[in-house]
């Protein structure tokens, strides 16, 4: 797989007109230059649809010696992604390979992408945050981020399967996209199918997580059966920067009415984090975790084992995630394709 970049000589071919012209549009200064309007709107929409972006390299760097692989990280950074993230730069030392990393936020993919291509990166990966509002969907429908992503070879990681209408996923697929991650609303299914074994059939529930339960699916069966379910506020919307132990400190204080009024089973949180603040909480506040109320997390941070409260967790597939990206990444033969990988389920200590 080798990137398709256009150069400016192949795109004023394309358009059925000139260098000169197009670089004036480029630099942006094709007003001084008397370019009309309806030139300029004609060039710039054949830029979009080809997915060209100007080589902001082409006066620093010879092309012959550039071989830079594209990181970017999309959002929040977040405990499991910062595992993969240090992971992979281990086997970008091993490899001798060449990075360009860049960070973006909601809204900014398609211009980070586009940046990143200005300076020709040979590939790009992407780096997708699960604290993305709606799980970074805007972002992942914009039309014009597909017709970049055409261009040049790119791997996705942690990429939210079954969160967003199959299409989305098809687009990807359609433009080359190499994608790697798994599907969070699958993670949770052993953990519901152990609550109705169990007969434990009352839990408080991050809203966050209810939603990932789509009417129709089998996920969505097994959440009807349980008796009561209730659902609070993700306390981790608008508080990024506030720590994830001290925001579960402050939910179980916010749950606490409705522990004492109800007999539930569980908690279920966000992370493990959240989930730690709230076991913390509760027992200082009279009711103890594990024995009156459980908590489930999500990561499995590597210090789960030494917190003080026991956690139930779903571990994130890490290890397999970041295998998988550096196998495609090795594999200059490799196409587009869909990589799931499968959450584990880990009950808490007895």
């Amino acid at each position: 797989m080798k990137a398709k970049y256009y150069s400016t000589a192949e795109l004023a071919e394309r358009t059925g007109t000139s260098r000169q012209v197009v670089s004036a549009i480029i630099n942006e200064n094709w007003k001084q230059k008397r370019i009309s309007q309806a030139t300029y709107e004609r060039i710039t929409k054949a830029m979009d649809e080809l997915g060209f972006v100007p080589d902001r390299t082409a006066i620093s760097l010879r092309k012959e010696n550039r071989n830079t692989v594209g990181l970017l990280c999309h959002g929040p950074l977040y405990s499991h992604t910062l595992v993969a993230l240090e992971k992979l730069n281990h086997y970008f030392l091993q490899s001798k390979k060449s990075v360009e990393m860049h960070v973006s936020s909601a809204g900014g993919l398609t211009q980070a992408i586009r940046e990143m291509m200005g300076h020709r990166v040979e590939s790009i990966i992407i780096f997708l945050s699960p604290m993305l509002e709606s799980f970074g969907g805007k972002d992942l429908r914009d039309k014009s981020l597909h017709r970049l992503l055409r261009v040049v070879p790119n791997f996705i990681y942690n990429f939210p399967f079954e969160v967003h209408e199959q299409k989305v996923e098809e687009q990807f697929l359609s433009g080359g996209s190499q994608l790697i991650g798994f599907s969070r609303m699958q993670a949770y299914k052993p953990f519901l199918e152990h609550l109705l074994k169990k007969d434990s059939k009352a839990i408080l529930i991050d809203e966050k997580i209810s939603g990932l339960f789509k009417p129709g699916t089998k996920i969505h069966d097994l959440y009807s059966r349980l008796d009561q379910v209730e659902t609070y506020p993700n306390p981790q919307s608008g508080n990024l920067d506030d720590n994830p132990f001290q925001l579960g400190e402050k939910l179980a204080e916010e749950l606490l009415p409705s522990i004492r009024r109800n007999s539930f089973d569980y908690v279920v949180t966000f992370s493990d984090g959240i989930a730690q603040g709230v076991a913390v909480s509760l027992n200082r506040l009279g009711v103890r975790v594990p024995q009156d109320i459980e908590v489930l997390g999500f990561d499995r941070i590597d210090s789960i084992e030494y917190l003080k409260h026991p956690i139930s967790t779903i571990e994130v597939p890490v290890k397999e995630m970041t295998g998988k990206l550096i196998e495609v990444l090795e594999d200059r033969s490799s196409g587009n394709s869909s990589h799931r990988l499968s959450a584990k389920l880990h009950l808490r200590r007895e």
